[in-house]
């Protein structure tokens, strides 16, 4: 999972829960976003850099 590796270590600000998307959203402190949400009984992860 090095698609992840720049969140490793980060602080986490925040998290948002979209009830309509079936998602959380991590924030971390360098302005990173992870929508996590499950799909066919899995979780799938979605990052968005700086």
């Amino acid at each position: 999972m090095a698609k992840f590796d720049g969140i490793k270590g980060q602080e986490l600000l925040d998290v948002e829960d979209d009830k309509q998307k079936n998602e959380i959203t991590l924030i971390f402190k360098d302005n990173r976003f992870l929508f996590v949400k499950v799909e066919d009984g899995k979780l799938v992860c979605d990052s968005v850099p700086e």
